[in-house]
């Protein structure tokens, strides 16, 4: 079943049709090939059934890599509503919990504080004897735990922290320590109900910003108008979608026209017109207008349902830092393990073994360092339009030190603008903009949508109608009521004998600057010239500064544009290099080029650039909207083309990992502090609980200040 698709030096792509029905089995894949030596990433595709595997040759063979992945099973499956963020200490619980969770917490909390009050306001003591009420309480709630631990040991042929929980509630309940027993659940529950209360807020609130989709909506069949739940939509059906209402397919208008709001799902404010065979996607609503949609994506097939499923699948894609986080946490058992074992044959005490395993036993707080704050950081960028495929990928983002642009798409947009219009003696600029207007009303191309943009602009009246011819790659030619109007480039005016040296050094200029050069002449006179550049995207001069200071020391543009368009625009924005005349499939050699000496982030528009971003260290597709090819060749995918959330996410990879590290500095020194004071005699059961619960917490509220993360502003 496992099949070489492709390989390349140091790189292979795997087909592995199993990773379709087995939904863990990449997560498994990718833990356990990026701790094997020689492997430098792993990408798993599971609604492709594709591996991707980057490693060094030097160390493994494509073969050594097709044994490994052939023998990794997939780990076993919990309850959705049992998983964790990552602590080994919730496996306890597996499919044998009793009671829910708020549940189980309140009667432990009742419990426990009954215990409290009669004793304080009433001087009386509960009766902790085996056997008694309170005992057989205790003993209810800590049967499953204490079960899951046996039967877990024995299975793993290990102790882990689910045994050393166990076995710690199992002692103190064995020899009469009731409330030290009901401590140590209070606080198993309490942590694990604040993890799990963490985790599922950064989800929902992932589900919330993306689940924009209509409930129900309105097809045509046999000429009817039937309203049906958005889940009974079939492909190729005709959906009906009017004024005020939600999109809820992917699909083609094959009828009417619309103002449509596409700010749900790109960001953008402004209002979008939609007229037929445009396509529209499910989150966005018609502002004004009818349109009749061809269904062509429906339900979990939408852009939303996918960008939500791979947003989801990230958070199992663990980032190295996460990775050295696990393997923390498994050196601080055998510590605990140590500690605990030696405070009680030292000390001979049950109540400081307790109060050192309490705290030593359950380094939930390390295990979530980095998950956590690495899924907060996911799901804030989500929220911003930033997808990122794993946190290995946000933790390269804050790393790369060379970065390469596409041209067209990425940093230009794809509508050129009119910039100078330069008119001859005896014409004003209205006058040659307005003669331009009029040959170019009924042309498609991109530049004559620049004349009649900026004509409308400067509210001229639209011309009568013009009988136009199209030159092949040179303008037009039109008859007007003024007489015979030509735009276009030199060759054009060479066709129909028109003079122009007197404006050959200025067209020349404009050409150096990287402007495009239109001719404008009636009959046979040159009445003067307009210059026309593709715009820069918004931001795009600060983008480049930003990476320039922050410490990358490559910054180029790899483009198929022509020198004279490509080169002007490199030098204006501070490119250190640029290649132009480019080919798709030469894009990728550039960049395997620039790896010997870098590792490489690729920016392009997704679609053109699917090599390049493929060979890339890091791979970001701009305005990945409804496209396919971005959202899967890509490491990371911008939904819309705002530049600005270049900057935002290398500053959150950076904060992230700041994050992570003040975390693994509180968990560890809380952990081991508390350990030598319980060991000590200072530090109680009931003191080491609230340690445990404190330094957990701390970690989570520190880890969720990323979830509202804006960057830095300068």
């Amino acid at each position: 079943m496992l099949k070489i698709a492709h390989s390349s030096p140091n790189r292979v792509r795997l087909k592995y049709p199993i990773l379709k029905t087995e939904q863990n089995l990449c997560s498994s894949i990718i833990s356990v090939l990026s701790s094997k030596n020689g492997i430098a990433s792993v990408r798993c595709n599971r609604k492709c059934a594709s591996l991707i595997v980057a490693y060094d040759g030097g160390v493994l063979s494509v073969s050594d890599i097709v044994n490994a992945v052939s023998v990794i099973k997939p780990v076993k499956l919990v309850p959705a509503e049992a998983a964790k963020a990552g602590c080994a200490c919730s496996d306890a619980k597996d499919g044998l919990a009793l009671l829910n969770k708020k549940t189980e917490f309140a009667a432990l909390t009742a419990m426990t504080g009954a215990s409290f009050i009669s004793k304080r306001l009433f001087g009386k003591v509960i009766s902790q004897a085996v056997f008694s009420p309170m005992w057989f309480l205790t003993a209810f709630f800590a049967a499953p735990l204490v079960y899951a631990a046996v039967s877990k040991s024995l299975k793993d042929k290990k102790i882990g922290l689910d045994a050393f929980l166990g076995a710690g509630v199992g002692a103190a309940l064995l020899t009469g320590e009731t409330m030290t027993a009901l401590e140590i659940l209070w606080v198993n529950s309490g942590a694990e109900l604040m993890q799990e209360h963490i985790t599922e807020k950064s989800r929902a609130s992932i589900k919330n910003i993306l689940d924009i989709t209509a409930k129900t909506a309105f097809i045509l069949v046999n000429g009817r108008e039937i309203e049906v739940p958005v889940e009974k939509v079939e492909q190729g059906a005709t959906v009906i979608v009017r004024t005020g209402e939600k999109i809820s397919v992917d699909g083609e208008i094959i009828r009417g026209e619309a103002m449509v709001n596409e700010a749900p799902i790109n960001g953008r404010q402004e209002l979008i017109h939609k007229v037929k065979s445009e396509s529209v996607y499910a989150g966005t609503y018609v502002q004004d207008g009818l349109i009749y949609i061809r269904a062509d994506r429906v339900g979990d097939s939408t852009y939303l349902a996918r960008i939500l499923q791979a947003v989801e699948t990230s958070l199992e894609n663990k980032a190295p830092i996460e990775l050295e986080a696990d393997k923390l946490a498994k050196k601080l058992v055998g510590i605990g393990f140590i500690m605990t074992a030696g405070t009680f044959v030292l000390t001979r005490s049950l109540y400081r073994t307790l109060s050192v395993m309490l705290v030593m036993t359950c380094p939930c707080a390390t295990a979530l360092a980095a998950s956590s704050a690495v899924s907060a950081s996911i799901g804030n960028a989500a929220s911003k339009g930033v997808l990122i495929k794993g946190g290995r990928y946000l933790e390269d983002a804050g790393e790369q030190e060379s970065f390469c642009f596409d041209k067209t798409g990425t940093i230009t947009t794809d509508m050129p603008e009119v910039i100078d219009i330069y008119p001859l003696k005896g014409s004003s600029e209205q006058d040659l903009l307005m003669r331009a207007y009029a040959a170019e009303l009924h042309n498609r191309h991109p530049m004559a949508a620049a004349i009649r943009k900026k004509a409308e602009q400067l509210c001229l009246e639209k011309p009568d109608h013009a009988v136009c011819e199209t030159i092949l790659g040179m303008g037009v030619a039109a008859d007007t009521a003024e007489g015979t109007v030509c735009v276009g480039n030199r060759k054009l005016m060479d066709r129909f004998s028109i003079k122009t040296g007197t404006v050959k050094r200025r067209a020349e200029k404009w050409a150096e600057e990287g402007k495009s050069v239109l001719y404008v002449a009636e009959d046979s006179r040159l009445l003067g010239i307009i210059s026309i550049r593709t715009k820069d995207k918004e931001g795009v001069a600060e983008t480049i500064e930003f990476l320039r200071r922050d410490g990358v020391k490559n910054l180029i543009m790899v483009t198929g544009d022509e020198r004279q368009s490509a080169e002007p625009l490199a030098q204006r924005l501070g490119f250190d290099e640029c290649h132009y005349s480019v080919l798709p499939q030469d894009k990728a050699d550039i960049i395997r080029q620039i790896q010997k000496e870098h590792k490489v982030t690729m920016i392009g528009d997704g679609i053109n650039d699917v090599l390049a971003l493929a060979q890339a260290d890091l791979g970001i597709a701009m305005g990945a909207a409804g496209s396919d090819v971005a959202v899967e060749a890509a490491d990371i995918a911008l939904v819309d083309d705002d530049l600005n959330k270049i900057v935002f996410l290398r500053q959150l990879s950076k904060k992230t990992k700041t994050i992570v590290h003040q975390n693994f500095t509180l968990a560890t020194s809380t952990n081991i502090a508390g350990a030598v004071l319980g060991a000590l005699g200072i530090l109680n059961p009931v003191m080491a609980g609230l340690l445990h619960i404190a330094h957990t917490g701390g970690i989570m509220v520190n880890s969720s200040r990323l979830m509202n993360y804006d960057g830095e502003k300068e």
